[in-house]
């Protein structure tokens, strides 16, 4: 992945650990925007008396949710990562950039895109298309993030006036609701 050093970056990682609110903060951050424009998703989670919390995700452009994890049944040790609907959410994002956004919103860069998988080429689409593109970071995935944008990304706080900052100096043709 390149860009052209003298252009604005077009690629930021959010930097956050487990059980800190980085959907509650794209979700807010996201409000201020025309959704028609914004495209990507966060998570929400719901609890699951089997094991424990299912994770599903919402498109921020339709609005519509779905399950990202199996239930693998009360015996099981926590939930899966359901790699169909991963596939799927990726197509819709995809969809949803070509069809045109002003900006790129993946709230995990997780273990799928740490071994080269989930949603590294809705993030590269995205670039390719000159889309600025906010992306979650748990702490424990920043080497394979680092690897991925090879020092082209700016690194953001979990600080929703640095990232709307960010987003004012990147995203200029978003219009405020």
């Amino acid at each position: 992945m390149t860009q052209d050093t003298q252009s604005k970056p077009l690629l930021a990682g959010i930097r956050f650990q487990p059980r800190e609110p980085i959907d509650a903060i794209l979700t807010q951050i996201t409000s201020h925007y025309r959704c028609d424009r914004v495209s990507g998703y966060v998570q929400k989670r719901h609890k699951d008396r089997d094991c424990g919390t299912l994770v599903y995700v919402r498109n921020l452009r339709s609005g519509a949710e779905m399950s990202i994890t199996k239930n693998r049944g009360a015996m099981a040790k926590g939930c899966k990562l359901d790699g169909d609907a991963l596939s799927s959410l990726s197509e819709q994002l995809a969809q949803d950039i070509e069809a045109g956004s002003d900006l790129l919103i993946v709230a995990r860069f997780g273990r799928s895109e740490a071994e080269g998988r989930g949603l590294r080429d809705v993030i590269s689409r995205a670039m390719e298309l000159e889309i600025p593109v906010l992306v979650g970071v748990r702490g424990e995935y920043a080497d394979a993030w680092a690897e991925f944008h090879g020092g082209i990304a700016d690194t953001l706080p979990l600080d929703a006036q640095k990232i709307e900052a960010w987003l004012h100096m990147n995203t200029c043709t978003l219009a405020s609701t």
